[in-house]
């Protein structure tokens, strides 16, 4: 219970930490939620559905992507990239009424440099944002834009046009983070120059601009509130640094990587108790690190025996680590200690959605379009297996008491 009531705490300083407006029960404004975790304090979700039951409403999007959706006030955003008959690519903001998934707005963002992308993936990769005042979506060419709430552009950033294009293998999927001074959007490739960038939020414009390391990194940087200080974690090139808030400089660096090729991470860190869960690179084990005060480097706590998952990130929840394998093997550690309280296979399908929580369940979801809703705890207890007929890639979203599921080629909206 000590430590349920802890984590709960850290919580809602994460959710207020987002901005200082209100943030209601139903909101998932970025990517993995208002506390960027994968979990709800607040939600009672649906234990079995299918295409057809226990579906509020569905709607068809046009082209496909593996951006997850975000949830603000009564509106739910997504991103999309769409072939015209003519075989012109467009890549596209959406946005939907949360209650009914009727179609408010969309708009074509065209195309910017047309990125190679891996074939499980496109251009529409990375999760919007969103405050009280704008939409921020990027996508998989490094283009990134700020919208209003109600469609209108106010400015669009494209790093190629300012780096120039450095022809990346698979595209570029980190999500947009909002800071008190900036939009966090950094700039990762296997050629460098690689920067940690700030855009200034009125005009897009590059405000504060750090070197880092060369190497590609699409793992989604991680704001942590800790000993009355606020820290950025920036995983990749087989370290994971950390940079003050406040200034941007860089506070400590653990872990050794270096070289143009070492380090590509897709897995996001993931923050509880005053440790943070992370992976150095792909296939890197899972290491669990104390954050200290004074800008002191971090206590390692336990470092896993194996590797953990190359895409899906952790959740952590009531004392337990969830880590969802590659493959459908669910392994699951005391997040104290790191020891190893279970492993068990969930599915044959390939796996590359990051698992989401509330209300003592955990949600995995594979490419086959399962979802396996797992009991929280120490034993392990299959609740149900749902399908919805179709890959899922996106991490879903929790509104209240529903879940919002990107397929490839649908949105649903789940609910009891």
């Amino acid at each position: 219970m000590r430590s349920f009531l802890s984590f709960s705490v850290i919580v809602v300083i994460a959710v207020l930490s987002l901005s200082a407006a209100r943030l209601n029960r139903t909101d998932w404004p970025q990517w993995r939620g208002p506390n960027a975790a994968g979990l709800s304090p607040f939600s009672k979700l649906p234990l079995r559905w299918s295409q057809t039951d226990n579906i509020r409403w569905s709607v068809e999007l046009p082209g496909w992507g593996t951006s997850s959706p975000v949830v603000f006030d009564d509106r739910v955003y997504v991103t999309s990239q769409a072939v015209g008959s003519d075989g012109k690519k467009s890549l596209l903001t959406l946005c939907f009424r949360r209650d009914n998934g009727k179609e408010i707005w969309r708009h074509d963002f065209g195309l910017g440099v047309d990125q190679r992308a891996h074939q499980k993936s496109n251009l529409a990769v990375n999760t919007p944002v969103v405050t009280p005042d704008a939409v921020y979506v990027a996508f998989g060419n490094a283009d990134i834009a700020r919208y209003t709430h109600d469609g209108k552009l106010v400015w669009v950033t494209r790093y190629m046009s300012i780096f120039g294009d450095p022809k990346m293998a698979w595209g570029y999927g980190v999500s947009p983070v909002v800071l008190k001074d900036s939009i966090l959007f950094p700039w990762d490739h296997h050629k460098g120059p690689c920067y940690l960038i700030g855009l200034d939020k009125r005009t897009g414009e590059i405000v504060w601009k750090n070197e880092r390391p060369i190497g590609t990194a699409h793992s989604t940087p991680l704001v942590v509130d800790h000993h009355n200080q606020t820290d950025i974690l920036v995983s990749g090139k087989n370290r994971l640094t950390a940079y003050d808030a406040a200034t941007h400089k860089q506070i400590w660096q653990y872990g050794e990587g270096e070289g143009p090729f070492n380090g590509e991470i897709i897995v996001s860190p993931v923050y509880a108790n005053g440790i943070v869960f992370t992976q150095l690179w792909r296939q890197s084990q899972i290491h669990a690190l104390r954050l200290k005060s004074n800008g002191e480097p971090p206590e390692r706590v336990w470092v896993s025996e194996k590797p953990g998952p190359q895409e899906p990130s952790p959740v952590y929840y009531e004392g337990l680590l969830y880590s969802l394998m590659d493959n459908g093997i669910l392994v699951v550690f005391d997040a104290n200690t790191g020891k190893e309280v279970y492993r068990q296979r969930l599915g044959g399908a390939s796996c590359n959605s990051s698992p989401v929580g509330a209300a003592g369940r955990i949600y995995f979801s594979n490419n086959d379009g399962q979802t396996f809703v797992v009991k929280a705890g120490r034993t392990f207890e299959l609740l149900s297996t749902n399908s919805l007929g179709e890959r899922i890639t996106a991490s879903p979203a929790i509104s209240g008491d529903e879940l919002i599921y990107r397929t490839d080629s649908h949105l649903y909206c789940v609910r009891n």
